[in-house]
């Protein structure tokens, strides 16, 4: 029999036996085609929902590995009241969907790092904010703005004085960048004199970074903000357990509102 016939068939066998039986046989015979058509639906409906409200970012942050429930919704709206952001014209978005446990190299932190460098590459990244170990271990890949980039000397004394600007060595992220570095990640050689190979391969064995006093690099760049005192992060309870730091992406298009949130997470 064919299948136009085994339908035809079926439906004369329903005649009379009310809306459960024939409920029951669409959703046998078609519950793919329905799945799909609302699926279709929804995407269409969302996409045109999200078109016609988009508005420019005045700021896009992403914050890996926060583990307050409210983070998101207590940053944007604070940072719009405390910047004065024009809510009607710009959007303010706090990423905090990323994490990155340094300890399971596993495909969320891959996610992560893939988002990261998409942002980056599309110039829509402003800010990065994350417990110390993982920015820094983003700063060795040349992701930051060198802080004396659009802070004062007089305001970069400040906060070094409280003990607030992480730095990394650019000798080390020059040892990053070289041949030697290159070759040893082919051949698992490395030169144990070196202090910046010892460096790199106890980061492949162990993926955390011990990270160095400013008076062991040679040539140490402020690269971000340590959070010690949030009162912002304090109130999400973004990070409870680990030092936050945030840095400014280094090909932002939006410095000035991205330094303006490096100031409000500062209070």
């Amino acid at each position: 029999m064919a299948v136009k016939d085994e339908i035809r068939a079926q439906r004369q066998k329903l005649k009379g036996q009310g809306f459960k039986a024939h409920w029951e046989y669409f959703w046998e015979y078609y519950k793919i085609h329905t799945i799909v058509a609302i699926i279709v639906l929804i995407f269409v409906v969302v996409t045109i929902r999200d078109i016609a409200s988009k508005k420019p970012y005045a700021l896009y942050t992403i914050m890996v590995n926060n583990m307050g429930m409210e983070t998101q919704d207590i940053l944007q709206d604070g940072f719009m009241k405390y910047a004065e952001i024009d809510t009607s014209s710009q959007a303010v978005l706090v990423d905090t969907a990323s994490n990155y446990l340094s300890s399971s190299m596993d495909n969320t932190v891959i996610a992560t790092s893939e988002k990261i460098m998409a942002l980056l590459a599309a110039h829509e990244l402003d800010v990065m904010v994350a417990n110390d170990s993982v920015l820094y271990h983003y700063a060795t890949q040349d992701t930051f703005m060198d802080m004396r980039d659009y802070y004062s000397a007089d305001e970069l004394k400040e906060l070094e004085d409280k003990g607030m600007i992480l730095y990394v060595d650019r000798a080390y992220m020059d040892y990053l960048a070289s041949d030697d570095y290159t070759n040893y990640l082919t051949s698992g050689k490395y030169d144990e004199n070196n202090k910046y190979a010892v460096i790199a391969a106890e980061y492949d064995e162990t993926f955390e970074y011990d990270i160095p006093d400013k008076s062991e690099m040679s040539d140490p760049i402020p690269i971000g903000i340590i959070l010690k005192d949030s009162s912002a992060l304090k109130e999400c309870d973004a990070y409870p357990d680990k030092t936050a730091a945030a840095a400014i992406a280094i090909n932002t298009d939006r410095l000035e509102t991205a330094k303006k949130f490096l100031d409000y997470l500062q209070k």
